[in-house]
């Protein structure tokens, strides 16, 4: 059962690791591109439509993927409740967004958001018909599925924007490629799948597994509105110009971190799941997980910071020099949150999801607070705003989500302590060699990366020799499990 479930899990990370550094260099490629052929506004007003989208698309999905995955029911009129139940909610949701559209364009002072809505809000729809299928693939561990569709899907929604990008579409390039994204993906899973629903609905069968995805919901909306409060608060102040820089800033910081972050978590739900009463097997697995995540994370953080005045300059030229400073800031915040992102699977596993939304019902005030108060100061001073407030919070949320496994905050630092260790001597080695060197900002940019890589993994040598050890072993099991 134990080799069974490691190997599981070695498999997972392989060909969810695998999958996400794929997707990651699409998406990241992409974003580059579009940043190049589109103005910052059209960032900001994808950014004002996306807000609503998303919430709707939360409230869609309503938590049952998760439900399934962790209830392990094999029920076929259970399945076709929680399909019919989503793609209800996901009509009524669709036709709200439709109908609001003109008051959303209204509140914004922009016409032309309303069409961008009303396309977007079929994207519900399409979500809401994948959620059982991907929940099945996922529970049943066959990552290598997942990731093939989800490649699919990130393929096809690039090559869309870009394409349309290039045609001059502007703002409909960002809304061509979540649609195209998503019905690539939805028929993926419905061939990995082949699972239809039946015409039967049961209330009761369907409640015990709307009781833990409604608290889910909960908890997800909050975090949906706490991470994303800024873009109707920034938006509506400061207008599409300034959103759009500071959009930009956040899916830099946020792309790798996600895509990395992603890869454990996936993967780390089902195995605590499997582990839930062995709490000492939890924390260890949940400790690796997070050391492994820092160890790639945070010099990608650290080097961003450093780097931002010529990375900015070389790929997205000067109309996007006011993204600096945010990314300069935010990466700091970025490291706290690409472990902290890990923090939501103890509550999952262990069944406690109705206090992670008590939790989360506490810090989202907090946040759009600390965002609120940064306005008057610009989109530098949302951040910082965001920040002040955000690293206590981080604190809090650790110590009580470690309660539900017995884990001390000490050694969930400990197994920080290393990798930040390494990340601040290769930050500071290459504020030395910016301070000291004036070059030419593409080739500055290109010799510090390489020399900020070596420096990294030679401090890694020194005083972090056992993680990267056990990392290359990790390579080795994953080159393995995927043959």
């Amino acid at each position: 059962m134990v080799e069974s479930l490691k190997a599981k899990a070695v498999r997972g990370i392989a060909w969810t690791a695998s999958g996400q550094v794929v997707r990651q260099v699409m998406q990241v490629a992409t974003l580059l591109i579009l940043g190049r052929l589109l103005a910052p506004s059209d960032f900001g007003l994808i950014g004002m439509a996306m807000f609503l989208v998303g919430i709707g698309q939360l409230i869609a999905e309503f938590g049952m993927g998760a439900a399934i995955v962790q209830s392990q029911t094999t029920s076929r009129r259970v399945l076709s409740s929680c399909f019919w139940l989503n793609m209800a909610i996901a009509v009524a949701m669709c036709l709200m967004l439709v109908a609001g559209a003109p008051l959303v364009g209204r509140f914004y002072e922009r016409a032309d958001l309303v069409p961008v809505i009303v396309v977007l809000a079929f994207t519900l729809l399409l979500n809401a018909l994948h959620t059982v299928p991907a929940a099945l693939i996922y529970r049943s561990m066959r990552f290598a599925d997942l990731a093939k569709a989800q490649l699919i899907g990130t393929l096809l929604g690039s090559v869309c924007a870009i394409g349309l990008a290039l045609s001059g579409a502007g703002v409909w390039s960002l809304v061509g490629q979540p649609l195209v994204g998503s019905s690539a993906t939805l028929l993926s899973y419905l061939r990995i799948q082949r699972w239809l629903p039946r015409l039967e609905y049961s209330w009761a069968d369907l409640k015990p597994l709307a009781r833990f995805s409604g608290a889910l919901f909960g908890t997800k909306m909050l975090d949906y509105v706490q991470r994303n409060a800024e873009t109707v608060l920034v938006g509506r102040v400061l207008g599409a110009q300034q959103l759009g820089l500071y959009s930009m800033a956040m899916q830099i910081i946020l792309y790798p971190l996600q895509q990395v972050s992603s890869t454990f978590v996936k993967v780390l739900v089902p195995v605590l799941i499997a582990l839930k009463d062995e709490p000492s097997r939890m924390q260890a697995a949940y400790l690796k997980s997070i050391s492994s995540i820092a160890l790639v994370t945070f010099p990608l953080m650290g080097g961003l910071f450093v780097l931002a005045d010529d990375f900015v300059a070389v790929v997205f030229g000067p109309a996007w020099a006011e993204m600096i400073p945010l990314l300069k800031l935010l990466a700091w915040v970025g490291m706290a949150q690409s472990v902290g992102t890990a923090i939501g699977t103890l509550y999952v596993s262990t069944g406690n999801v109705t206090l992670a939304l008590r939790v989360t019902a506490i810090t989202t005030p907090i946040l759009i607070a600390g965002v609120a108060a940064g306005l008057p100061w610009g989109t530098l001073g949302v951040a910082a705003g965001y920040a002040i407030v955000y690293f206590p919070i981080f604190f809090w949320t650790m110590v009580m989500g470690f309660r539900l496994i017995g884990l001390r905050f000490s050694a969930f630092a400990l197994a920080l302590a290393r990798p930040l260790a390494c990340t601040l001597v290769m930050t500071l080695v290459l504020e030395f060699v910016v301070w000291r060197w004036t070059s030419e900002p593409a080739l500055r940019l290109a010799v510090l990366v390489a020399a900020g890589s070596l420096v990294y993994v030679l401090a890694s040598l020194m005083v972090n020799r056992a993680q990267l050890v056990e990392i290359l072993a990790l390579v080795r099991s994953l080159r393995a499990a995927k043959r």
